[in-house]
């Protein structure tokens, strides 16, 4: 990594309830993969009892259940030992501001807060600098050939931005990665300040359609494709205002009942892929 081998990376990612800590959720599993330069030091893992349900989304995604994590450690059990692990390093994460706005939101419930960080983040360079057709790590890793295998989990999370940010180090200038690594000041949390997944910031902005799978208030599954105009926060949820194509008409979704996500892929790729298909 060159220049970047003098840094020491502090590789996190979380798991979650839910999409946002104003509205209650909290950290359900968190991982940190400590390095200096392109050398692992020390791992640390854990599941959180978060002392709330997980949503429906949120436990399609992490595959997690409530009764994994009743008898795991509270955040204020693993805190001190997460700050040390993230101590005088350079935070990575993919989207930073969902994962250190979950990290300090359980600070403030314990009375401690997040000190000023210098941050490094893989969303933000995939944004800038490539032209993905999804920016979710996930997505990203695929593309590369990056072998996950435990998606959505947060120790192999961390590993795969490790991966990603070492390929982006071998396309990009040491000074591009350099300019990227910034300080991270904890946002004034409000609902208008809300850190959403890449896939949803990335429907509402190129008005592309998404595939959910929606679990309603009785329990019933249904899966159909929205486009999505703009998320509200009411009565301490949050909404996705979005066309209905299965009914052609406007609705509404609880974003912690959708279950499964995917954007719609351009055309002219699906052509492609085809035709690979035929050779």
């Amino acid at each position: 990594m060159s220049k970047l081998n003098s840094h020491t990376f502090a590789y996190l990612d979380v798991e979650t309830t839910g999409l946002s800590p104003w509205f209650g959720d909290r950290i359900c599993e968190i991982a940190v993969l400590r390095c200096e330069g392109d050398e692992v030091i020390d791992t640390f893992d854990s599941l959180l009892n978060p002392e709330r349900a997980l949503s429906p989304g949120a436990a399609r995604v992490n595959g997690l259940k409530d009764s994994d994590l009743k008898k795991a450690p509270r955040f204020i059990d693993v805190a001190e030992q997460v700050m040390t692990f993230v101590k005088d390093a350079v935070i990575v994460c993919h989207n930073i501001p969902f994962d250190l706005g979950f990290l300090s939101s359980e600070l403030s419930r314990i009375n401690k807060h997040l000190p000023t960080v210098l941050t490094l983040d893989t969303l933000e360079l995939a944004r800038e600098y490539f032209d993905f057709d999804s920016n979710s790590l996930q997505s990203i890793a695929h593309l590369l050939d990056i072998d996950v295998t435990d998606a959505h989990r947060a120790l192999d999370d961390a590993f795969t931005t490790r991966a990603v940010l070492k390929h982006f180090v071998r396309k990009l200038r040491s000074t591009e990665i350099e300019r990227a690594i910034a300080p991270y000041y904890p946002p004034v949390t409000s609902p208008q300040e809300l850190n959403l997944p890449p896939v949803i910031e990335e429907a509402l902005q190129s008005k592309k359609r998404l595939f959910i799978r929606y679990v309603d208030r009785k329990g019933d599954i249904s899966e159909r494709w929205i486009t999505p105009k703009q998320i509200l926060a009411l009565n301490d949820y949050l909404y996705m205002v979005a066309h209905c194509h299965l009914r052609d008409d406007e609705r509404n979704f609880r974003l912690d009942r959708i279950e499964q996500m995917e954007i719609e892929k351009p055309i002219i790729q699906k052509r492609q892929r085809k035709k690979t298909v035929k050779q």
